[in-house]
């Protein structure tokens, strides 16, 4: 509405200026208001051209320099800062993504949603950090107030961590059905669910779930790799070669749990 409200007063301003002085000092009235805009949102504008930089075009050297042009601004939203401490997440910055996030809970300007999700990424810094059951706490926390696909997602990468040190992992399959019932589209927990069958030593409907999710396109190499080693122990030698050829290409981050050089083991025990 306030947008609105602003746009008509734009042009009746327009509109007398160009009455009383002439079409040329209208328009430069119109270069001088948008050219304010554009300086008191440079902030968004950075945030948004670094956004595009990494997640899309995968230039993190672009991408951190224009977050930190953003940051620099002292005007950075909420939201803003989320967007950057996810990038500081995937680059291991953590003590700059730690800051950003505190920035955002502890400011009288973070909405409720704001707040959730920032503390949504707290959880996957922890967990980063080593406090894995600190983050779960945390992030159940935050499921049970607000479910979501989000929730689901990095929680059911939580409990996998956990799943792995158990003698009896199946105990999260009532969680990772229910999240896969919940948004069955949702790449993350349809790995989760893949992963979980996987670990407990059910090949048959981890195959299953991931002959359906790699028909998707990706950049991360987690569903590939976890496909191929699915492959691999059902003794499908070429299609586990196949696939973890396909996750050696993907992007690699800091918030995942495979490096580029796990895939390569894999390949040399396979025998290119």
């Amino acid at each position: 509405m306030k947008n609105i409200l602003y746009f008509v007063v734009f042009i009746l301003v327009f509109m007398f200026v160009k009455s009383s002085f002439g079409l040329i000092a209208a328009c430069l009235l119109t270069l001088v208001v948008i050219a304010a805009l554009l300086y008191t949102r440079r902030a968004l504008l950075y945030t948004q051209m670094a956004n595009n930089a990494y997640f899309i075009k995968g230039n993190k050297k672009k991408a951190q320099r224009l977050y930190e042009k953003a940051y620099k601004t002292l005007d950075m939203t909420p939201q803003c800062k989320i967007s950057y401490s996810s990038f500081c997440l995937r680059e291991n910055m953590y003590e700059r993504g730690k800051r950003l996030l505190n920035e955002v809970i502890n400011s009288r300007r973070s909405t409720q949603e704001e707040k959730i999700g920032a503390k949504h990424n707290m959880a996957v810094l922890m967990w980063r950090e080593g406090n894995l059951d600190g983050a779960i706490v945390l992030l159940e926390q935050l499921h049970k107030e607000a479910p979501a696909t989000n929730t689901y997602g990095t929680l059911g990468v939580l409990y996998l961590e956990k799943a792995k040190k158990l003698q009896n992992p199946q105990e999260y399959l009532p969680f990772m059905k229910e999240a896969y019932e919940y948004n069955d589209g949702d790449k993350t927990i349809c790995d989760n669910l893949g992963e979980l069958y996987y670990i407990m030593g059910d090949y048959e409907s981890a195959k299953t779930v991931y002959e359906k999710l790699v028909k998707l396109t990706f950049q991360t190499p987690m569903p590939y790799y976890n496909y191929a080693r699915v492959l691999k122990a059902l003794g499908d030698i070429d299609g586990a070669r196949e696939y973890f050829n396909k996750a050696l290409a993907g992007r690699f981050t800091g918030v995942m749990t495979i490096t580029p050089d796990d895939v390569k083991r894999e390949l040399e025990a396979l025998g290119k």
